[in-house]
């Protein structure tokens, strides 16, 4: 069942809330860029969310810088211990097609492999309570622009 353009063309992922920390504490939804990011924009994206929730409602527009351009499903070989990738909340054993293309997405570092071999990985999360998490591989995807490292522990 898994589809790797389940974003579909032309979609990124863009920071619409808890923004304070940039893509490391910023909640990241399926968009649409209005206006690129350019000098005359003082670097930031106007984007429009395709999904809603209780914070940002669909179709809402924003300004910000946090955007990832381009990313991908996580596949096996990819995973590697201290990596920042994406995930998304829900079961950590649930592949579910429609729950990924409405997704909210965050960043977070890979903690853990050792259950790689069961589709699972341990993360810690980026954002403000940096609580660590088991998630499958299916809830995860690879940042591939920009290049982030993981951030530096308070």
């Amino acid at each position: 069942m898994r589809q790797c353009c389940y974003l579909g063309k032309g979609v990124v992922l863009a920071g619409f809330i808890w923004e304070d920390e940039g893509f490391y504490s910023a909640t990241l939804f399926p968009a649409k860029i209005l206006t690129q990011a350019s000098d005359k924009t003082k670097g930031e994206y106007e984007v429009i969310s395709l999904v809603g929730s209780l914070d940002v409602a669909e179709g809402a527009k924003h300004w910000t810088k946090n955007v990832i351009l381009k990313s991908h499903p996580a596949k096996k070989d990819e995973i590697k211990p201290g990596m920042v990738v994406l995930y998304m909340g829900g079961d950590p054993c649930k592949e579910d097609l429609e729950e990924l293309k409405r997704a909210k997405w965050e960043t977070g570092v890979i903690l853990n492999t050792d259950e790689l071999y069961k589709d699972v990985v341990e993360i810690r999360g980026c954002g403000g309570y940096r609580r660590i998490y088991k998630k499958h591989l299916s809830q995860l995807r690879i940042i591939d622009d920009p290049i982030l490292k993981a951030p530096k522990e308070k």
